[in-house]
């Protein structure tokens, strides 16, 4: 699995902010914000505490999923948008200047956000993703963790702009559960069908082969602050986000030949593998200590990466 590192400037920005506020005022914020994801329901971001409840306990997290999603582009893009960027998560996992669109006008203020931000060129709009603006075109496009809160037909819409105001790449990430997934599975297919290529997970741009009542997620792990750990309650040092995601590219890919859908299940001379493969589809793969090279690498092997065994 994955391990996130989150920069230490961001780090010390969210204490800051927290610092303006009661302990117990940022708690119960968190908490609510928690109820209103097991209820399945946007959390309402609406005050300077719940925000900042929100910036303490979410935005690390989300900053793991989209570095760890973000690291399988292929090339360094020069310019990047990001739709439904709430506190501007995206500007401090790109490496170049960050457009971000975002509805809520809490997070471009001084107390909801503006701080919050890398020393990069960063150029912040307030809009509704559905109805956005004129946008130049950015090499990168990414939509993180904002299709869910959208009906599915602004879903669409939303995917077919974001879609043409990439010149080379889009993400769609979201949360690592069946509904988050079924997000990604419905996105991907209506790339396919405006010509896109897929580069990750999938090794492959047919069918997905995930069959009913499972889904494609994986997992990076998040260092917990004392901050965070006080307001979720929690004693662990840190937590595994989950998430699902597709990368699309305009141009030629490269996929692997295999990408990793479980933790490997490892036994006295034998590595089982759950696999989505470019040429089969699902199919799991058995790899023992006689087959040398193979067995080294399966050593290596971690969920969500890629395996070139055979």
């Amino acid at each position: 699995m994955q391990t996130a590192q989150i920069p230490q400037e961001l780090r010390e920005a969210i204490e800051n902010q927290a610092a303006q506020f009661r302990g117990s005022d940022l708690a119960a914020a968190a908490d609510q914000i928690s109820r209103s994801y097991r209820a399945g329901l946007p959390p309402r971001l609406d005050t300077p505490v719940a925000r900042t409840a929100y910036l303490a306990t979410r935005m690390p997290a989300t900053f793991g999923a989209l570095s760890a999603a973000a690291s399988e582009l292929p090339f360094d893009p020069d310019s990047w948008l990001d739709l439904g960027a709430g506190p501007g998560t995206a500007a401090w996992v790109a490496p170049c200047a960050c457009t971000l669109v975002e509805q809520n006008p809490g997070w471009s203020e001084a107390e909801g956000g503006a701080g919050l931000q890398p020393a990069r060129e960063v150029r912040r709009l307030q809009a509704d993703i559905t109805r956005l603006p004129p946008l130049d075109q950015h090499d990168f496009v990414s939509i993180c963790y904002a299709l869910n809160e959208l009906a599915p037909k602004d879903r669409q819409r939303v995917l077919a702009d974001a879609w043409d105001l990439a010149s080379r790449a889009l993400l769609i990430l979201e949360p690592g559960t069946m509904e988050g997934f079924s997000i990604v599975r419905e996105a991907r297919a209506q790339l396919i069908s405006l010509g896109a290529a897929i580069q990750a997970p999938c090794p492959h741009a047919a069918e997905c082969p995930m069959s009913d009542g499972d889904w494609c997620h994986f997992a990076v792990r998040v260092e917990r602050t004392r901050l965070h750990r006080s307001l979720k309650g929690g004693d662990l040092s840190y937590e595994d986000e989950k998430y699902s995601y597709v990368l699309a590219l305009k141009s030629e890919v490269n996929p692997c030949d295999a990408r990793i859908l479980r933790h490997p299940h490892t036994h006295p001379g034998l590595i089982e593998l759950q696999l989505c493969t470019r040429a089969n589809g699902l199919q799991p793969a058995r790899v023992t200590k006689k087959d040398k090279p193979s067995w080294r690498a399966a050593r290596k092997a971690d969920w969500g990466g890629r395996w070139g065994g055979p």
